[in-house]
């Protein structure tokens, strides 16, 4: 899989099953016998740094948690904010 299939993926994961760690991607991705280009957390941690996802580290889950925000989402949040 190459990266822009593995990003459509991760994304479509994300949109479908909400928030994920890290080792709960890395087993799905498997069921589907699909795997990133990178080590799972780099792969995240770049498509993160990109604004394709967000990401960020879980004392309760011991590891980093990712989820997906649309642009519906981020905009709903920004006028409840004001």
């Amino acid at each position: 899989m190459d990266a822009s299939e593995a990003e459509a993926f991760v994304i479509e994961l994300l949109r479908q099953r909400g928030p994920l760690s890290t080792m709960e991607i890395e087993k799905l991705a498997r069921k589907k016998h699909k795997r990133c280009p990178d080590q799972t957390v780099i792969f995240l941690t770049k498509m993160r740094k990109k604004g394709m996802i967000k990401g960020e580290a879980s004392m309760e889950r011991r590891g980093w948690v990712w989820w997906y925000e649309d642009e519906d989402s981020r905009s709903s949040s920004i006028h409840k904010s004001t």
